[in-house]
This record gives C-alpha cells, sequence and structure tokens, in this order.
C-alpha cells in the first residue's frame, strides 16, 4: 500500500510539474501584463523539478543497494544526467549547458541564440563525433547504455516503480521515430540556410520535445508503457543510433563475406 501510494504520489509530482512547464511555455510564446510580472509559475516549476531531482537521486541510491548487478549503469547514467541536469547549469547559471548532453537531434538547443558559442561546440562535438563513435564501438548499448542522461536514467529510476508493457503502441515505434527524426535534420537544415529562423524553428522544437519528451514520457509512457518507452517510440536521437548500429552491421557482414 505504501509503495503503490509513493509511486502515485511521484506520477502526480511529474504531471504537475509538467502542466506548470506547458504553462511557461504558453507563457513565453503569448506573454501577458500578469505573467510577465509575476514568477509564480516559474518558480514553483523549478521548486517541482528540483523535488523529482532529490527523489531520482533518492532512488538512484536505492536501486544502487537493491540491485548490485546494475551499478555500473546507475553509476554513470547517474554521472551522466546529474551533470547535465543540475552541475552544469548551476555552476555557469546558464540552463543551455544541459544541451552538452542534449544534442542534436535529441533537441536544437545548442543553436539558440542564447547559447554560449563553447555549448554550440561542445554540443555539436559530441552529437556528431563522441555519439557515433560510442555507437560504433559499443552498439546500442554504448550511449543509450551508459550516457543517456534523458531516456536511460529515467528508465532506471522512475521507470523501475512501474510495470513495463513493451507491447503497447509498439506501432508508433515503427514510424514515429524516423518522421520525428527526419523533422529534427529539416530544422537543422533550416536553421542553417537560414538563421533569422532559428527562434520560430526553436519555438516548435520545444513544444514538441515537451509533448513527447516530457508530458507524454512522464504521464504517459512510463507508467502505461515502461521506463524505455519513449527510447523505443519516440526518441530521434534513438533512431539516429540504430541507424549508426545497422550500418556497421552491415558494413561487418561485408567484410566477413569478402574474407
Amino acid at each position: 500500500m505504501i509503495k503503490k501510494l509513493a509511486k502515485i504520489s511521484v506520477w502526480l509530482l511529474f504531471t504537475i510539474t509538467f502542466l506548470s512547464e506547458f504553462m511557461i511555455i504558453v507563457v513565453e510564446l503569448h506573454p501577458t501584463e500578469k505573467f510577465a510580472k509575476s514568477g509564480t509559475i516559474n518558480a514553483f516549476f523549478w521548486s517541482s523539478l528540483l523535488m523529482i531531482e532529490i527523489i531520482m537521486a533518492g532512488l538512484v541510491v536505492y536501486y544502487f543497494i537493491k540491485h548490485p548487478p546494475r551499478r555500473f549503469r546507475l553509476a554513470t547514467l547517474s554521472i551522466c544526467h546529474f551533470l547535465a541536469i543540475l552541475a552544469l547549469p548551476l555552476i555557469f547559471h546558464d540552463w543551455s549547458w544541459a544541451g552538452i548532453l542534449y544534442p542534436w537531434p535529441h533537441t536544437l538547443q545548442a543553436f539558440d541564440p542564447s547559447t554560449p558559442k563553447i555549448v554550440l561546440w561542445l554540443s555539436l562535438t559530441i552529437g556528431f563525433i563522441v555519439i557515433p563513435m560510442l555507437t560504433i564501438k559499443w552498439g546500442v548499448n554504448g550511449f543509450c547504455g551508459h550516457v543517456c542522461p534523458h531516456g536511460a536514467f529515467f528508465s532506471e529510476t522512475y521507470g523501475r516503480l512501474f510495470k513495463a508493457h513493451p507491447k503497447r503502441l509498439r506501432n508508433i515505434g515503427r514510424y514515429f521515430p524516423a518522421v520525428y527524426f527526419a523533422l529534427m535534420a529539416i530544422g537543422l537544415i533550416g536553421i542553417l540556410v537560414i538563421p533569422s529562423s532559428v527562434e520560430q524553428i526553436r519555438n516548435i522544437q520545444k513544444m514538441t520535445f515537451f509533448s513527447t519528451a516530457e508530458l507524454f514520457y512522464f504521464v504517459i509512457g512510463i507508467p502505461l508503457i515502461g521506463g524505455r518507452s519513449y527510447c523505443t517510440l519516440m526518441c530521434p536521437l534513438g533512431f539516429m543510433i540504430r541507424q549508426i548500429v545497422k550500418i556497421r552491421n552491415k558494413i561487418l557482414r561485408n567484410r566477413r563475406d569478402v574474407g
């Protein structure tokens, strides 16, 4: 009974947090004098987000003790998550530092005009060089298994509170990630070709990210499908990684056939 209440409480916290974030996004897109002068919603959102991070840290400790075989994965994922979500943004007083481990095609944060140049180049390096190299060396288990601060981390913490039902909505996973990746590619090309379009493209991307990686994932996906629901059904970065693995495996097969 206590475990069930705790699970529902955490789910409610996620739900309330991301509903407040939705209000912030709406205000940013259509500001009104009432909300522009009030930081109440913003303060509530960040307070709730901090509470979520504290709870996730507690779950990390719990599962670290409870499941010894998964300790290494928990350790690497926790380091990457708390580095990207808490440490770097707090040290530099800039949330855009999260973009280092949330690179394209996961988000377009690096290309936002407010993002420091060093974050842009670090994000590009990780997204276009480091992640492909990790994938070529270790396959999907590289970034998605031991680095990803989003889907992988929350699947090992919040996701473990719920039973997995991988067959639910799996048809979405056959098409949506490819479409999402294509849209992110179009967004990237749009920014590079028409730099003045970055603000409009970023607004669309932020709402898309919120709808899929946050609202769907935490409020619907994890409770109904399981911890990897976003990873398998929607993530454009996961789609890119799977394509790299397919290309790598095809090259290896051809080499074996020639040999």
